[in-house]
């Protein structure tokens, strides 16, 4: 009778002792004394990924990595290039009605404020705006986009060491020059741990 659980005896027993080996490790992560803990077994870390994940939000990657007060001002940024591109778009589409309005001859359409230019100007001025609108159009994209890398900078160099262990120390240098007369110039680097 025991040869024929013997299988299911010697699983149930390696499966327990597999346990007891993954839960009698240590879990290390670096610079422990910036990670808080909040119970002895479960140690929060920081992730790029997800701070990667949380920058498709505007601003999220900088929230998830603490960083709160870059928030406004990508927000601002994002709302400053919003602002001028719904404003050259919308001149835009002005410009070129009035266009379209005085090459049909729909007299009656037409804008009075602009009734002292001609058509010449009408056309360079929809064409500017569309121009600056396109340039607002760029301008949304790089401001994403630096967010984005921003967070993601952030996340990698999180656990960063920037205690006063290190030090580097620079000044200029004049050395002799064997050659001719004239000294050499150049800059002395020095890195020294404490």
């Amino acid at each position: 009778m025991v040869m024929k659980y013997t299988k299911q005896i010697l699983t149930v027993v390696i499966v327990l002792c597999m346990s007891l080996f993954a839960y009698s490790q240590e879990i290390k992560t670096p610079n422990a004394s910036r990670v808080k803990a909040q119970d002895s077994v479960k140690v929060s870390k920081h992730s790029p990924t997800a701070a990667i994940l949380w920058s498709i939000i505007p601003g999220g990657g900088q929230f998830y990595n603490k960083k709160y007060w870059k928030v406004p001002i990508v927000y601002g940024l994002l709302e400053a290039s919003g602002y001028f591109l719904t404003k050259y778009a919308t001149d835009m589409m002005l410009y070129r009605r009035e266009f379209i309005n005085r090459r049909d001859g729909h007299i009656d359409q037409l804008i009075p404020s602009l009734a002292d230019k001609p058509d010449e100007n009408i056309l360079a001025l929809k064409q500017t705006s569309q121009r600056n609108m396109e340039i607002c159009i760029a301008a949304t994209a790089i401001i994403y986009t630096l967010g984005f890398i921003d967070a993601m900078v952030d996340a990698h160099l999180y656990y960063f060491d920037v205690s006063d262990d290190l030090s580097l120390y620079w000044s200029p240098m004049l050395l002799p020059n064997p050659i001719n007369t004239s000294p050499s110039y150049g800059v002395s680097v020095t890195l020294s741990f404490k």
